[in-house]
């Protein structure tokens, strides 16, 4: 029996050896059989950049090993420059395929299938025609607002989000991106509907697009509310949300308010900040099971 226990005792230690020069030999964590790459435009801004910091939180705490992927040219240069390791999606993909990893999730942290996100899509495509053979499969999953019951679920959760100040005489214009071009517009302009529908003091507008604060103001000026909240409607708060929405420059949606004689409040927080917008995003990785082989998408 002590002879049994010694020779335990021995592969015990034996054991905890290898394992650790395994983590050693793979600092990287390459034995793991999956990633998720979360895939967004970026921000440097470092305020701005705890609501993607957030998200990441909430995906370990699921066990997710994940990397990030930036489409943005500009802001992946910039952190570069500053020491930060930041993937474009083909390097991520790289990355991916360089350390064993068989099976990867892509995470779309765009909040509508507009120009970015085809843009993502595109270079995925292209990227999995040429080098397919490297991976088991290859998910994309979709956008924070991607069905109905996205958009449901995304409305009553910014809405909860809205400071407790707020009452139900104040109104709430809610800063979106926008795009000019693709197909964006189409579903943010379901989202201001319901949104409108849901709470007929809020409202939804965009930098770019149709939605025109403009055309929102207009609306404002025939409602008797006397106070506004304004919050962006994007994952980042960054440069969009901090100047164009609640900056002090005469053209901002703030100062604008102001000379038409409202009271104005601003919440400068991104959506990836609130845990139920994370919820989506992770639901819609788990369930991504469209496998990107060759350049084209085989469904389960």
């Amino acid at each position: 029996m002590k002879h049994f226990r010694m020779k335990t005792s021995v592969l015990l230690v034996f054991w905890a050896i290898f394992s650790f020069s395994l983590l050693l030999s793979n600092p990287t964590g390459s034995f793991a059989k999956e990633l998720t790459i979360l895939a967004g435009f970026g921000t440097s801004d470092e305020e701005a950049a705890k609501s993607l910091a957030a998200i990441q939180s909430a995906y370990e705490k699921k066990g997710s090993t994940l990397i990030w992927a930036y489409s943005s040219n500009i802001i992946r240069k910039k952190l570069n420059k500053e020491k930060q390791v930041v993937y474009s999606i083909t390097e991520a993909l790289d990355y991916a395929g360089k350390n064993g990893f068989k099976d990867v999730k892509i995470q779309s942290l765009h909040v509508v299938p507009a120009e970015e996100y085809m843009k993502i899509c595109r270079l995925i495509s292209r990227y999995m025609e040429i080098n397919g053979k490297n991976f088991n499969s290859v998910t994309m999953g979709h956008p924070l607002l991607s069905s109905k019951q996205d958009l449901d679920k995304t409305i009553q959760i910014v809405l909860s989000a809205l400071p407790k100040e707020r009452t139900a005489n104040d109104a709430v214009i809610l800063m979106g991106h926008g795009n000019d071009r693709g197909t964006g517009d189409l579903s943010l302009l379901a989202a201001a509907c319901e949104f409108h529908k849901a709470d007929p003091m809020s409202w939804l507008a965009t930098v770019e697009g149709a939605l025109a604060f403009e055309n929102v103001l207009a609306e404002l000026k025939q409602t008797k509310a006397k106070k506004v909240w304004l919050m962006p409607f994007m994952i980042v708060a960054g440069d969009h949300a901090k100047n164009d929405m609640a900056g002090n420059d005469e053209d901002s949606w703030k100062t604008i308010l102001i000379k038409n004689g409202f009271e104005v409040h601003t919440v400068l927080d991104g959506l990836g900040s609130l845990a139920g917008i994370q919820e989506i995003f992770i639901e819609h990785t788990e369930n991504s099971h469209d496998n990107i082989k060759d350049g084209t998408i085989i469904s389960h």
